[in-house]
């Protein structure tokens, strides 16, 4: 939503003349000729067209203004964005070629990308991919490693005792003095792994470290002996994140290492400490890995001759031009040149000694400024630029549309060992460009000057304690609740300032639990930004087991095996931590389980025409079963121990969640007329 704007005054003409001639018996008495005719009340007149037109312009603002309302609160005005991939090249030459930056890859429509890096491009190929542990075998995941299917790439629960390490093989040795081999790795959630990474860099440390997990990248050296690879440096922080993987060659690489491929020959990455609440989940891993992004370099060419006029405007001869890449030289043929120069998108913080010239990318053009807002260009001086032209939604273009890096006169001058390949390097782009877009409209500023303004980065109540924990960068967190004077030590006596946070990590387990180190990552988030006079506890949930007993009553002709699976499936869901409970968010920390609604979702299915000798069987801690809400530590929450069908609804402490326990559900086809009975107590405990 736009930043709201108050009305200064919305007075008409015809009420401010009003208000004039009221205000005359009282200030001027002998004033008795109010009509029109009389010059007094033409000048009452005149004096409100004035001041109606001065409410009008007080009550707008101007684009400048605006962005310096959006400056103060931290938005700075966007311009348009030039979308960026990755790209695997493939090398079939007998040896390595190295490539600088900026060279043009090529689609059907013609140079789309450039190469924002150099790269050294390895004749080897990926052809394996798989983990393995200290205990043999191996877990072929090449195929879907290859059609982005998404694989753990430290198998399902990666254990350092284990010995877990995720595998790439190669066709050859990486042997090459001297190389810097280029790696990507993509996540399942690579698209918001960049935000990920920037809020990393913002809370301070190596955001490459992870949290919790630590890896080393080895290669096989023959033998079945592994040492560790040089000058690694891994962006991915221990597989968890999108990024780079950057190594020095490997001198005397052997194939072997795996037995199940020992023709291949093998570098890993193992979980040398540590863990993970969940196990990391890779869509696709490229090598001899390169970024590109949608804009091209234009050598410097001359826009024109400057003739000392103000705003005077140049043309480039095409657009959109990048923002921030015009470099601007202005030459008078004599020897006299100026290279302190820059553009800027608008005149806002341009005084009348700055050397500024106004690019309006959209437009291809560039302004000069008129004296009051920058200089203007001197006379007699050739403006010339370098720049790249590219940028806007055009350039988010789908997987496979960069195909080639053809020898060009563009590739050639900057790699002219691009014409000596006996076959040309072939371009793979398996996943779409992103981060395209157009200029921000002054709208779209507003808007993310009052998302940035009305943003919640203190904690105060406990909803902004669960929303700040919620959005600790870099780990699994799925779901969060606060709970004020709770002391987890002492929960039966009050905490006067303590806030205590349950946290619920994003983990496809029946209950998952979160770490130490995740627990005071969360803490460490959190520290700064509550209250100096509040304390905060960062906690992981506790898990009471809630079984249901019940007989299900079929309709004609219902498979009772069926059903009872899909009753069983039903609760599990309904109880589950992060998709269960009534909205299907997880179910509530600390909510009651109620008897009416496990009867209602029974009750629902299919071929169920009723449910009879309900009841709810409730563990304690640890699993023990007991009547009540045992193990919160005080008699408000306690009961008797032992096997017991309970009636009422089961109470959970304020830090507990459910966790299916061991249902009894049995299943009662319809019974002929003359053979129906009484129906039981619906407590009744079925044996």
């Amino acid at each position: 939503m736009p930043l709201p704007k108050p009305t200064l005054d919305n007075r008409t003409w015809e009420q401010l003349v009003a208000e004039g001639r009221g205000l005359i018996p009282r200030l001027a008495p002998q004033w008795t000729d109010h009509n029109a005719s009389d010059p007094g009340i033409t000048l009452i007149e005149l004096f409100a067209w004035l001041t109606e037109q001065n409410i009008y312009r007080f009550d707008r603002l101007s684009d400048e203004a605006i962005r310096r309302f959006a400056r103060m609160v931290g938005a700075e005005p966007q311009p348009a964005q030039a979308a960026r991939t990755v790209v695997a090249l493939v090398n079939g030459n007998a040896g390595g070629v190295v490539l600088p930056a900026r060279l043009q890859l090529h689609a059907a429509a013609g140079a789309l990308f450039e190469t924002t890096q150099g790269l050294e491009v390895s004749p080897a190929r990926l052809v394996g991919v798989g983990w393995a542990g200290r205990a043999g075998g191996f877990s072929d995941t090449t195929g879907a490693n290859a059609a982005l299917a998404g694989y753990a790439p430290l198998g399902p629960r990666p254990r350092v005792r284990a010995g877990h390490a995720f595998h790439l093989g190669f066709d050859r040795a990486l042997d090459a003095a001297g190389a810097t081999l280029s790696l990507h790795v993509w996540t399942e959630h690579w698209q918001d792994d960049a935000a990920t990474r920037a809020a990393l860099a913002a809370e301070g440390g190596d955001w490459r470290m992870h949290y919790r997990a630590r890896t080393v990248w080895e290669f096989h050296a023959g033998g079945g002996v592994w040492q560790p690879l040089q000058q690694v440096a891994d962006e991915t922080r221990a597989l968890s994140l999108s990024g780079y993987v950057r190594l020095a060659a490997p001198v005397g690489h052997q194939a072997g290492g795996v037995a199940a491929q020992p023709a291949l020959f093998f570098i890993r990455c193992r979980l040398a400490g540590g863990g993970y609440e969940c196990a990391p989940r890779l869509m696709h891993v490229a090598f001899n890995a390169v970024p590109a992004e949608h804009a091209l370099s234009r050598d410097e060419r001359l826009l024109g001759t400057a003739a000392g006029h103000a705003a005077a405007r140049f043309a480039f001869g095409e657009q959109p031009v990048v923002a921030d890449s015009v470099q601007l030289r202005l030459d008078d043929g004599a020897g006299t040149v100026q290279t302190d120069w820059s553009t800027r998108l608008d005149w806002d913080d341009s005084g009348p000694h700055d050397r500024h010239a106004l690019l309006l990318p959209e437009d291809g053009e560039l302004a000069s400024g008129d004296g009051l807002r920058a200089q203007t260009l001197p006379a007699g001086f050739k403006v010339l630029a370098r720049y790249r032209v590219g940028g806007g939604v055009a350039g988010n273009v789908e997987p496979g549309t960069l195909a080639s890096l053809p020898p060009s006169a563009h590739n050639l001058a900057l790699a002219p060992a691009l014409g000596a390949l006996a076959a040309p390097l072939a371009v793979q782009q398996p996943f779409p460009a992103t981060g395209g877009a157009a200029r921000e409209t002054l709208d779209a500023l507003r808007a993310r000057a009052y998302a940035l303004a009305t943003c919640v980065d203190k904690a105060v109540t406990l909803q902004d304690f669960e929303r700040l924990a919620l959005a600790t960068p870099g780990v699994p967190v799925a779901r969060t609740h606060a709970v004020a004077h709770l002391s987890p030590q002492l929960p039966c006596y009050p905490a006067p300032g303590l806030v205590t946070v349950v946290v619920v990590p994003r983990c496809r387990l029946p209950a998952p639990m979160p770490s130490r180190a995740l627990l005071e990552r969360v803490r460490a988030h959190l520290e700064p930004r509550r209250l100096v006079t509040s304390e905060v506890q960062v906690i992981a949930p506790r898990y009471r087991r809630v079984a249901v007993q019940a007989l299900l009553h079929l309709q004609p002709e219902i498979d009772a095996a069926d059903t009872l699976r899909s009753a069983q499936a039903a609760i599990d869901r309904f109880f589950d931590p992060l998709t269960g409970g009534p909205e299907g968010s997880g179910w509530p920390v600390g909510r009651p389980v109620y008897r009416s609604e496990v009867m209602a979702l029974l009750a629902a299915l299919p071929g169920v025409a009723r449910v009879t000798g309900f009841g709810l069987l409730a563990g304690g801690r640890g699993g023990a079963i007991s009547g009540g809400a045992a193990g919160c530590g005080c008699a408000a929450c306690s009961g008797a121990s032992g096997v017991n069908a309970r009636c009422d609804n089961v109470e959970l402490c304020a830090h507990e969640l459910v966790r299916p326990g061991r249902h009894q559900l049995r299943a009662q086809p319809p019974l002929p007329l003359d053979l129906q009975r009484s129906l039981p107590h619906e407590c009744e405990h079925i044996r």
